[in-house]
């Protein structure tokens, strides 16, 4: 995933076990000055769905 100044990597597969984890990776490259914002949604079959994680960075 790419979100204009944010790139996001991650080894989460599609689908798997409760329990399971994987890793989100998030490199910010501020491409002027200033504030940026963006989200992270993660979407479950459990309660709450999705989840919002959100990215905040300031360039300069």
């Amino acid at each position: 995933m790419d979100i204009g100044d944010f790139e996001e990597t991650n080894t989460c597969h599609k689908e798997f076990p409760a329990g399971a984890t994987c890793n989100v990776t998030v490199l910010f490259t501020p491409t002027q000055a200033g504030s940026r914002i963006a989200n992270i949604n993660i979407e479950s079959t459990g309660g709450g769905s999705p989840q919002k994680i959100t990215l905040r960075g300031t360039g300069t």
